[in-house]
């Protein structure tokens, strides 16, 4: 099954990175958007942007985190430009954390954003989804959700969860005509990623070029979304290293690859 340019496409976290580029290369192809996001800021010069290419779309400030206040976001946009067919869950948090300081409240930050407030961004427009028989959830997760890496020890797991709680979430709304797509991008040049001090120069893909992958995951509805290519294969290969290996890897990587005590 694809979708049509004219599905409603709601995009959480869309005033900044692969929310913001997404948005723009749907806009570019003629499809309607509805927009949420806290940055009011960067949701105005979105707004600027948007009306330049003459896209049709309806933006909202909310907290994907915030139960009632995010339902009165999207009944909002529904009103303004129609049932919302596509979501796209794009909202996200990551902060570096490692051993020993756990940082629980990070933690619980993560898991708040990460998961739960995908979670109840799905809630908001599942209902909607199933009376209509049709529809398509979009959760952007990470590579680093198959495996725990030891300075994203937070992101990591929150992004374990959100993979798990994706599937696990398919087969019964399969039943129900709506289709659920996994996207785990690789490193992409976000405030996020950047912010991870590295010693060395770190290859990242820039967030159009993301925005470009999950434009196509959107119309084309494929189960999983990993990109780029490159990072097909590095999953491959994490998902068949033996736990030993895997672990010998990480401990010498962490020294390797950042600039602060690991």
């Amino acid at each position: 099954m694809t979708a049509s340019a004219s599905s409603v496409v709601l995009i959480t976290g869309a005033a900044n990175g692969i929310g913001r580029a997404t948005a723009l290369e749907l806009a570019r192809r003629s499809v309607p958007l509805g927009l949420l996001d806290l940055d009011a800021q960067s949701l105005e010069s979105l707004r600027d942007e948007l009306t330049k290419l003459n896209a049709r779309f309806s933006i909202q400030i909310a907290d994907v985190t915030q139960r009632e206040p995010l339902r009165e976001a999207v009944a909002a946009i529904e009103s303004e430009i129609g049932p919302i067919d596509v979501l796209v869950a794009c909202a996200g948090f990551g902060r570096l954390t490692l051993v020993p300081d756990l940082a629980i409240d990070v933690l619980r930050k993560t898991f708040d954003v990460n998961l739960f407030g995908v979670a109840e961004s799905i809630e908001a427009v599942l209902p909607g989804m199933i009376v209509r028989g049709r529809g398509h959830l979009v959760g952007v997760a990470s590579l680093a959700g198959y495996r725990g890496f030891p300075w994203m020890i937070s992101y990591s797991a929150s992004k374990a969860g959100l993979i798990a709680y994706l599937e696990a979430l398919r087969p019964g709304l399969a039943r129900r005509g709506i289709t659920v797509t996994t996207v785990c991008p690789g490193f992409v040049r976000t405030a996020m990623s950047t912010g991870v001090p590295y010693k060395r120069k770190m290859t990242m893909m820039e967030p159009e070029a993301a925005g470009k992958h999950l434009a196509r995951a959107v119309l084309r509805r494929p189960r999983n979304c990993v990109f780029p290519f490159s990072m097909r294969i590095g999953l491959a290969m994490l998902r068949v290293t033996p736990d030993f290996l895997f672990d010998w890897m990480m401990r010498k990587a962490g020294p390797e690859a950042l600039t602060i005590e690991f």
